[in-house]
């Protein structure tokens, strides 16, 4: 009967333990951290407030190859799981009822005030992607950064 007892109680902590594991293949940088070994590095700009959990969502204005294009965050991370591949930015407005994400940044250099990045726009249908990207360079500045995700 003690056998039995003890085996529930281990057998109890061992599935609870299961059941808690969670996952992220990202690393939270503050701007104040970033150094050379991060370039070439994937990443995602967290600007404005941090956007935890979605509490805060920001919006922010970027020039795509001479078109400003104004994009608010989207992010899915709630603590326990963590993707990087589920952190972009979305397009606000479209006239074409598709959207586009801006994902896929690649830091290119630092310097003391502004982070350069490589990004991808993918255009999407319904969320379904289509096969147009558009790939450009573009900046942030490093005042305006709450957090640097960097893809692990």
């Amino acid at each position: 009967m003690k056998r039995k007892f003890v085996l529930t109680i281990i057998g109890t902590f061992f599935f609870s333990y299961l059941m808690a594991q969670d996952g992220s293949n990202i690393r939270y940088y503050e701007t104040d951290k970033l150094d050379r070994t991060l370039i070439g590095k994937y990443c995602h700009i967290d600007f404005g407030k941090t956007s935890f959990g979605g509490q805060a969502v920001d919006t922010i204005e970027i020039d795509v190859k001479g078109q400003r294009m104004k994009f608010y965050e989207h992010r899915e991370d709630d603590g326990y799981n963590n993707w990087f591949n589920k952190q972009y930015l979305i397009r606000v407005e479209n006239k074409n009822h598709s959207s586009a994400r801006l994902q896929n940044s690649r830091i290119d250099s630092l310097t003391s005030d502004k982070i350069y990045v490589t990004s991808t726009l993918s255009y999407y249908t319904n969320e379904s992607p289509i096969d147009t990207i558009t790939v450009f360079q573009h900046s942030y500045d490093k005042k305006n950064i709450s957090k640097i995700l960097i893809e692990n």
